[in-house]
């Protein structure tokens, strides 16, 4: 028997191994390290410290306590297995978010929790798993396998685990909380290149031609918007115009603009006749083949010829374009075609337009008339037929810089929720 002395000698030596192992992990451990290289250096140290065959640690999704990560380092372990079946966390990942506290079982086989699991076929024949706690609450779990002690885990390796979850849990929260800014101002940047792109692809002047001038203009209510325009001259006599609205916004959004924009493109400079129902039937095809569910295109889109002053264009599923003539406001009557991306095959209607010397053709999304102001009422188109009536259209250049003024002065201090654009193209003698 020990005397009351050797007792003390032995309880202070834990002490200092304690101790000591516990400065061990606090010194590997950096301040810039990964959550990866954490949980490593302090699995690593556990299975040192406590003579342990196998380590785990698993983390909690903060959003909804769901099992986010489960890594897995192991340093030796039985012949019978390579790795740590995933059913014994899903068991201890509830039971530690019910209780968090020190759990310790070193006969897994007769305890009620891992009932039918069959531990032994796998090699395991004791568990200890600690808590990591933060002030926010349960961020995860420190799990060990199989001590090499065949009476198994201690009182002793409790405490120690329960220290480490203690010590550790902060210092992983601060890791996963900057692994997490780095990723977003990762996202960030990759948004500002593809605003970048996105405005690359938008025209950056109208076109003025010997008897009509054009002009657009794109104000996106993200970063990256759905909204497009283009303005292309054909030859001298002739320009084509397209104005769409994608479904959705943001990356996934201009994505298929650019798809759009593309197609359109592709059909003008191609030799031959410029038919409008292919255009459109090509870019409906497109987008039913390879865009998601839910996933269409508003557009209108067409060309001017100067000689006859004619206007032809398509309007699949888009708001009805503005005809000004003078301080007359003249809306399309006709009901718009299908949205594009929705119905394959589908043949698209050209419509024909004669314009007068001094007549504007106004087309717009929606996100003009459906701008709120702080008493979440909508700009709309009566507020847009009047703004046409009391200024007309002189220049279409500054047309569009005054609407965008007077929108900007109905929105107020309330945030744009949706892309606003519009293109203006306008008849001179």
């Amino acid at each position: 028997m020990p005397n009351k002395f050797e007792k003390e000698s032995q309880r202070l030596k834990k002490a200092v191994d304690e101790l000591v192992a516990l400065n061990q992990i606090s010194t590997a451990i950096s301040a810039l390290m990964s959550v990866e290289d954490i949980t490593q250096t302090v699995v690593d140290s556990c299975l040192k410290k406590t003579r342990a065959e196998q380590g785990a640690i698993f983390l909690l999704d903060d959003e909804n306590n769901q099992v986010d990560k489960f890594k897995t380092f192991v340093r030796e372990f039985s012949p019978s297995t390579d790795k740590i079946p995933f059913h014994i966390n899903e068991s201890l990942s509830g039971w530690m978010i019910k209780n968090k506290a020190i759990f310790s079982c070193n006969n897994p086989d007769s305890d009620e929790r891992f009932k039918g699991m069959n531990l032994e076929s796998h090699g395991i024949t004791s568990i200890i798993s600690a808590p990591l706690l933060t002030r926010k609450g349960l961020l995860g779990s420190l799990i060990l396998f199989n001590k090499k002690d065949a009476n198994g885990f201690t009182d002793d390796d409790k405490r120690f685990l329960g220290i480490v979850g203690t010590q550790v849990a902060q210092v992983i929260e601060n890791a996963r909380l900057r692994e997490k800014e780095k990723k977003l101002s990762e996202i960030e940047e990759e948004i500002k290149i593809a605003k970048s792109i996105q405005q690359g692809f938008l025209p950056h002047s109208g076109e003025k031609l010997r008897h009509c001038e054009i002009f657009g203009f794109n104000s996106p209510a993200k970063e990256v918007g759905g909204d497009y325009y283009d303005i292309v001259r054909m030859d001298e006599n002739r320009v084509f115009f397209s104005l769409g609205d994608v479904s959705g916004k943001g990356i996934p959004a201009s994505l298929l603009m650019a798809n759009a924009q593309a197609v359109f493109r592709s059909h003008l400079f191609t030799p031959g006749e410029i038919r409008l129902e292919i255009i459109a039937g090509s870019l409906n095809n497109l987008i039913c083949q390879f865009s998601s569910s839910g996933q269409f295109i508003t557009s209108i889109f067409g060309y001017y010829d100067c000689p006859t002053r004619k206007l032809y264009y398509v309007n699949a599923g888009h708001m009805s374009p503005i005809i000004v003539r003078g301080r007359e406001i003249i809306i399309d009557p006709d009901l718009p075609d299908i949205v594009i991306g929705v119905l394959r095959d589908h043949e698209y209607r050209v419509r024909e337009v004669d314009l007068r010397d001094g007549d504007s053709f106004f087309i717009y999304s929606d996100g003009v008339t459906d701008l709120l102001d702080s008493n979440d009422d909508c700009f709309g188109e009566t507020r847009l037929s009047e703004f046409f009536s009391e200024n007309g259209i002189d220049r279409v250049s500054i047309t569009c810089e005054k609407l965008y003024r007077r929108l900007q002065q109905f929105r107020g201090s309330a945030p744009q929720f949706d892309d606003i654009t519009y293109v203006t193209l306008k008849v001179s003698p």
